[in-house]
């Protein structure tokens, strides 16, 4: 009776044994960061872009929000909440959250929660800065994908790229 038992652990271990094929000629479909830095990724307001990957949506007095996933924040005038009219685009890297009150407006920004005079959003006047320690190396890869691990010296992720890896290490769940 043991020998059945010890021939079926044998080959239930031989079947996980990883093959035999070298690791370095591994290429698969992943990501690779896009890295910016608070130097090179200014706070701008600009004229209206096309909404591509919307997130969450503020309404605050007139005004309509919504977020560009970490890109920033389209703002339409909403008096006339069946035609709502474009005024902008808040240039905010690595945004995905905002609040507004009393005119200014908070959002998360390359590491940082910033505060923002809106004066109209005519432009937008930066009244404090506060860094988020938790924010780490920045925006997450897509979940259940390889990617090209991040090199914090190259600065914060501020979004990635989908591209042929070869040999990735990292892998997001």
């Amino acid at each position: 009776m043991k020998q059945p038992a010890v021939v079926a652990i044998l080959l239930f271990l031989c079947s996980c044994i990883p093959e035999n094929e070298p690791r370095e000629n591994i290429t698969i479909a992943g990501y690779i960061p896009i890295y910016g830095t608070q130097a090179s990724s200014a706070i701008r307001l600009l004229d209206p872009q096309t909404l591509k990957n919307p997130g969450k949506i503020y309404l605050y007095g007139k005004y309509l929000l919504i977020n560009e996933v970490n890109k920033g924040i389209h703002i339409y005038d909403n008096e006339d909440p069946t035609q709502p009219l474009p005024v902008g685009f808040a240039e905010l890297i690595g945004n995905t959250n905002m609040a507004i009150r009393n005119d200014i407006l908070y959002a998360d920004y390359m590491g940082s929660l910033v505060a923002l005079k809106t004066n109209d959003f005519a432009n937008l006047v930066e009244q404090g800065r506060l860094h988020i320690s938790n924010w780490m190396l920045g925006v997450p890869p897509p979940s259940g994908n390889h990617f090209e691990c991040v090199d914090a010296s190259k600065g914060l992720v501020v979004g990635w790229k989908k591209q042929v890896l070869k040999n990735p290490d990292c892998y997001a769940l």
